[in-house]
């Protein structure tokens, strides 16, 4: 970053890409499958890192404020307001974070009493079924980011998702990877 020179990385290690990756080329059998900000490959349900059990969303954000009493600290991620537990870094820092898709509940109402700290509010993006797992990977658009969230497939049916539905992902703070 600092002297500008671009790096071509191969890695199969999700966190490592998430972390120092602001492109992505995925490549299957030498084929490319698809190529992008990291931000965007990683929340395409219909693309294979959607597939692997550490499948998330990788985020950019920046340090709002610490909020010492708390014990967190409140970042700004493209207008969405997310919380995690105190880092060590200045307001106004940009962070990446990783949100993985397993630690991601999805709701219609926004609920009450819950010790979880973050509930971005959101639109459904996409859905794609993941039979092997008898699952469903489900594309949450925030703001000018989004969320994966793995779910059953009942999950999907008793919430009535589509593409275009209003929808909330929660997920804790001590969820959240700071990358």
């Amino acid at each position: 970053d600092e002297v500008r020179i671009p790096i071509i990385y191969i890695s199969h290690a999700l966190e490592e890409v998430g972390a120092l990756a602001d492109t992505v080329v995925l490549l299957d059998a030498g084929r490319v499958v698809a190529a992008g900000p990291i931000a965007e490959i990683a929340t395409r349900a219909d693309l294979p890192l959607a597939a692997r059990d550490d499948a998330g969303a990788v985020m950019t954000a920046r340090v709002v404020a610490h909020e010492a009493a708390r014990d967190l600290t409140r970042l700004d991620a493209g207008g969405a307001e997310i919380l995690v537990r105190t880092i060590d870094a200045p307001v106004g820092a940009p962070i990446r974070l990783r949100v993985p898709a397993r630690e991601v509940i999805l709701a219609i109402e926004r609920p009450n009493g819950l010790s979880l700290h973050n509930m971005l509010d959101g639109t459904v993006r996409g859905i794609v079924a993941d039979p092997a797992r008898r699952s469903a990977l489900v594309e949450i658009a925030v703001g000018d980011q989004a969320i994966l969230a793995q779910v059953t497939t009942d999950a999907v049916q008793r919430l009535a998702l589509a593409p275009g539905k209003r929808a909330l992902a929660l997920f804790k703070s001590v969820g959240v990877q700071i990358l």
